[in-house]
């Protein structure tokens, strides 16, 4: 057999090995690329003009479009550089076969997920702080009977009115909701941070640390609140919000966040105290690992300097502490990471 008929004899192409099967990845890849985008194969000529590499609509006819006998127009190093600068995508990736290009359409796909639900957390967490305000306010007879009073006047039956107030109150409902929000939050963790699924080698991804949050919220209310004038105060909460449900605060600092929000003050000592002893109770838990040991030790760090910044050397706070200078130094970043990461 000739060379010229093995070119042509698509068993024999076939019988080639990856030189082909690269071929009509690339092919397929292309096909998939466009229909994916919408582009029509005059646009996918005039994407490569554009990117340096003057190709007519005809061209890519023959590359996606295979003859009887199954060949098809071959591609250029030119263009296929071309191809994958259009495509975003890297070099080798292209002739790689579909399920690949699936797979990764799907990656991206999860990434634009995952950024997305960090932006439902933070919404859902202030549509749950509002619940939680809500709750409070029908909680008090006063509140409730002029809420009665206003669904009245607006002609909502009191039959009607009853359920949504019942519903309002209601712990189940509460619950549910509060777990939902715990659901989405989990998950996203899981999923990593929105960059890549996958750690660094030979680096174990951080989990969330609650020590973190509580340590935000005590600066929050010990500190910022009790010195900030009491119309700005609402603003201060409604960045901290997700930390509030996240460390599951909410429902003691109800009382002082609905006063804030109605323009009046309210002591923080009650939230503060509650923060401590959440702060107390994971510096005396046993540590299941070394991030619950860190955890621990982020705790008693945070319980020992009570807000304040240190001015002792860290070498003499690690060994006030009986730990060594790289504990103290790691649990120090668990318990300030909110400031490291500029987390709202």
């Amino acid at each position: 057999m000739s060379i010229a008929e093995k070119r042509s004899d698509p068993d024999q192409t076939n019988q080639s090995g990856t030189r082909s099967l690269s071929e009509e990845n690339v092919a397929l890849r292309i096909a998939w690329e466009m229909r994916r985008r919408g582009w029509s194969q005059e646009r996918m000529a005039q994407e490569l003009t554009h990117a340096g590499c003057p190709t007519h609509q005809s061209a890519i006819s023959k590359i996606v479009n295979p003859k009887p006998d199954g060949s098809r127009r071959a591609i250029s190093v030119d263009e296929a550089i071309a191809l994958a600068r259009v495509f975003g995508i890297a070099l080798e990736e292209l002739p790689l076969p579909m399920d690949d290009a699936e797979g990764r359409d799907l990656h991206d796909l999860s990434r634009t997920v995952t950024h997305e639900g960090r932006n439902a957390t933070e919404q859902y967490a202030h549509f749950l702080l509002a619940w939680a305000r809500l709750r409070h306010r029908l909680a008090q007879e006063q509140s409730r009977a002029a809420y009665e009073g206003f669904l009245a006047q607006r002609r909502v039956e009191a039959d009607t009115a009853e359920q949504a107030i019942a519903f309002w109150r209601d712990t189940d409902s509460w619950r549910a909701a509060t777990a939902g929000y715990e659901t989405l939050h989990r998950i996203l963790q899981a999923m990593g941070d929105g960059r890549d699924l996958t750690p660094p080698a030979g680096e174990a991804r951080r989990r969330h640390s609650v020590v973190a949050d509580l340590v935000r919220l005590r600066e929050l209310f010990a500190t910022k609140i009790p010195s900030t004038p009491v119309r700005v105060v609402p603003d201060l909460i409604y960045h901290a919000t997700e930390a509030l449900i996240r460390a599951g605060i909410q429902e003691t600092a109800i009382g002082v966040i609905d006063a804030y929000d109605r323009g009046t003050a309210h002591p923080t000592d009650s939230v503060v105290e509650e923060i401590d002893r959440r702060l107390r109770q994971i510096s005396d838990q046993e540590p299941e690992d070394r991030q619950d040991y860190l955890e621990s030790l982020a705790a008693r760090t945070t319980l020992n300097h009570r807000g304040r910044q240190p001015r002792q050397p860290p070498e003499e706070l690690a060994a006030e502490l009986g730990v060594s200078i790289e504990e103290y130094q790691e649990a120090r970043k668990i318990a300030y990471v909110h400031r490291e990461t500029g987390m709202r």
